[in-house]
């Protein structure tokens, strides 16, 4: 065993972390955005210069597949050849990888070599009882399929099933066994510079496969600043139609007033959150046997051979042999492993490459040799092909293969294994993760990457590890650590759309202040005395989100607070509040108790009721106010019936039929500062303690001090008091 260190950057400390392993990500066949393309000289294109950008409308998602296509006593349903769909990342799911065993449980099931009936079967069915271990999950448009492994009629076989026809016996629990754990092996991987966190898993494959070798890519990058980096806008992208928390809503990513994405590279490709991002960069979620492939070492070696290389093809229209330009007819394999030899890179990198830039039916006219003004030009590796405002990525993709010369399908895919090569891997970006994310050549820190599909680097790793028949061989994989990394593992949920804005927010008959905007969530609306209820209207920017706090409001005078509140599908919400003032009713008007209930006064009611004079008796103060449904009385502040003259603090008190309070309103006499119903010398007093600060008038005490009217109280006020006891003002109530 042997073991090295690589140092990307000059490392400046050590983490210490919680050894731990979480989920893999299961990824269907998807065709991915063109690739970024650098020459020798320089960057000539990168995700930067995509100057068309397009709206993506809200994510829908396609018809689950049909489980009985899978029984062969049923119909299937399949399409092949030219004329079948290429399947899609529909909702791509995060699946643990935990060893599960089950039984079959129909007749006549297919075994495919892939996930979803566009693949072929393997040429074998199984029946009710068969056993099988289940060793990974796939999501395909909303159904599940199992990676399976069994033996029939003493041969072994492995293949995937729809989960439909497989009842899942148990679960692996062998992490929490007493196998025992290799402590000098584990010892040996952080001598060599790699975390606790990522020991406990890599002890494991040890275990498995001890040919393999683990080297530890010392990156120096602190881990906060390569995911904000990889965060920028257009640098990671994931496709339109996956879950929706895996998209950035970001400004220069996402509309929140429309719940709208912008398409980079086309439409189709939107920017992938940085929470996914980071997912997808933190190389502890990858380290198993479907997975760490990503990490292996992109050189060519002799155990990869023509079968390897037609496995990763196999199912796809490079599966067979092709008709080039000649006239003769060559096999992809052949032409893979020929050309990865001569340059000394892996050809099932760069099978695993075509495959993932072209899509299983190839059906890019990229690759047609058939497009006008470009005829017998091909570009199977998608260098340079990508939009900008003067041309789109065909034309662009195509003018780049003219240029090259890339007159033949054989020219085309040495050409652009070339490009691979020289401007890649021979740069020290030789894994597929570091072709994805560029950690390791510093001279183009984060840029310089050859493909912007966040996942591009998990679904071609695992695509070239399941090229290998035989697994336990001396694999050399490249692993990159980075500095200040969590202590465990990134983790990812699936959590849906997080829109939480409305769309629309109205009162009816009456206008909003400000006028509506969904990023704005304070409103306010003055409404009439008469105005005793309001209907509150919302709706959502997205469908998938929820309203509630809409509908009808009764009135109170003076202010009214109402919450709206949007929760979004991921379980964030956010609230909008409208203050709603109702006037209150002016001296002569009528105040509206409750339904059919109200008052008549011929005073003001607002904070408090005013406009009693001075020495008016509280009887007086009931005979002028006109009721309906109702009687009033005159209450001291102690609650005690007043039957004599009005005092500050006393409550109008209204009654109902069954002599029940129903409401209350304290009264207020203007220069009555102690509340006896007199103006005199001890409210004059009492209102000088208080500007000085002697003692404090609170309440409706504080009111009958403000004899200007001004709002306040101040010296303006005791000068008027004083006027008012001299007699040579009044003070108007």
């Amino acid at each position: 065993m042997r073991f090295e260190i690589h140092k990307g950057l000059k490392k400046k400390g050590r983490m210490a972390a919680v050894c731990s392993i979480l989920a893999a990500i299961s990824i269907s066949e998807i065709s991915a955005p063109a690739a970024v393309y650098a020459t020798e000289e320089g960057e000539s294109v990168g995700t930067e210069e995509v100057t068309e950008v397009t709206e993506m409308t809200e994510s829908e998602t396609s018809e689950s597949e049909t489980a009985g296509s899978e029984v062969t006593e049923v119909t299937e349903t399949e399409t092949t050849g030219d004329d079948a769909e290429e399947p899609t990342v529909d909702d791509v799911q995060l699946l643990a990888t935990a060893t599960r065993t089950g039984s079959v449980t129909a007749n006549n099931v297919n075994v495919r070599s892939g996930a979803g009936t566009s693949y072929a079967t393997i040429g074998i069915q199984v029946n009710t009882g068969q056993t099988v271990t289940i060793t990974g999950e796939q999501d395909v448009n909303g159904t599940a399929w199992y990676a399976v492994k069994f033996s029939k009629d003493k041969k072994e076989y492995t293949g995937w099933i729809i989960s439909t026809y497989i009842k899942v016996d148990s679960v692996d629990t062998s992490d929490d066994d007493d196998t025992e754990v290799d402590e000098d092996y584990i010892t040996s991987l952080k001598k060599l510079g790699f975390p606790d966190s990522y020991c406990s898993a890599l002890e494991k494959l040890h275990a498995t496969y001890d040919a393999w070798v683990f080297e530890p890519v010392l990156t120096g990058l602190d881990w906060k600043t390569a995911v904000e980096q990889e965060s920028k806008a257009g640098v990671n992208l994931v496709q339109s139609i996956v879950n929706d928390s895996r998209k950035s809503t970001e400004s220069y990513a996402y509309d929140w007033s429309t719940n709208k994405w912008y398409g980079f590279d086309g439409a189709d490709w939107v920017c992938a959150s940085s929470d996914f991002i980071a997912y997808c960069m933190d190389p502890r979620n990858f380290l198993n046997e479907t997975y760490i492939f990503q990490f292996e070492t992109l050189e060519y070696a002799k155990y990869q051979t023509k079968d390897g290389v037609s496995s990763i093809l196999s199912n796809t229209f490079m599966s067979g042999k092709y008709k080039d330009t000649d006239k003769k007819k060559y096999k992809y394999a052949d032409t893979f492993v020929k050309v990865g030899k001569s340059l000394s890179v892996s050809p099932y990198h760069l099978a695993a490459r075509c495959k993932q830039e072209q899509g299983i039916y190839g059906t890019s006219q990229l690759i047609s040799g058939t497009y006008p003004g470009y005829e017998g030009y091909y570009n199977y590796f998608n260098i340079g092909a990508y939009t900008t405002a003067s041309a789109d990525k065909v034309v662009n993709g195509l003018a780049k293969a003219k240029n090259e010369g890339w007159n033949s399908i054989y020219k085309a895919i040495a050409g652009g294994s070339a490009v691979v090569a020289d401007n890649y891997i021979k740069k020290g970006q030789n894994t597929i993760y570091f072709e994805k994310f560029n950690v390791a050549n510093t001279s183009k820190l984060y840029s310089h990457q050859y493909m912007t599909n966040v996942m591009a680097a998990i679904s071609e790793g695992s695509s070239s590890g399941s090229a290998y028949t035989d697994k336990n061989q001396a694999f050399v994989f490249r692993i990159p650590v980075y500095e200040n990394m969590p202590e465990s593992a990134v983790t990812f949920t699936d959590t849906g759309n997080a829109n939480n804005w409305l769309s629309s927010l109205s009162v009816s008959g009456q206008d909003l202040t400000p006028s509506f905007s969904g990023s704005k969530k304070d409103y306010t609306i003055v409404v009439g005395a008469d105005v005793g209820s309001i209907k509150v209207s919302a709706k959502a920017v997205a469908s998938t989100s929820t309203v509630s706090g809409t509908g009808n409001y009764t009135l109170e005078y003076g202010d009214n607070t109402i919450k709206v509140t949007c929760v979004s599908q991921s379980g964030s919400s956010r609230t909008y509040k409208i203050t709603v003032s109702r006037k209150y009713p002016v001296s002569g008007e009528e105040l509206v108790i409750a339904d059919g209930v109200s008052i008549t006064p011929p005073y003001t009611v607002a904070t408090y009721m005013t406009g009693i004079a001075p020495d008016t008796k509280a009887s007086e103060v009931v005979a002028r106010i006109a009721t309906k449904n109702c009687t009033v009385g005159v209450l001291k502040k102690e609650g005690t019936p007043n039957e004599g003259k009005v005092e500050t603090g006393d409550l109008l008190t209204v009654y109902d039929k069954d002599g029940t309070v129903i409401s209350q309103y304290e009264i207020v006499v203007y220069g009555d500062i102690n509340g006896d119903g007199k103006i005199s010398n001890v409210d004059q007093v009492m209102l000088q303690k208080h500007i000085l600060g002697i003692t404090t008038l609170e309440g409706s005490y504080l009111e009958a001090a403000d004899v200007s009217k001004g709002g306040g109280v101040s010296n303006k006020d005791l000068v008027l008091l004083q006027k008012h006891i001299l007699g040579i003002e009044t003070i108007s109530q």
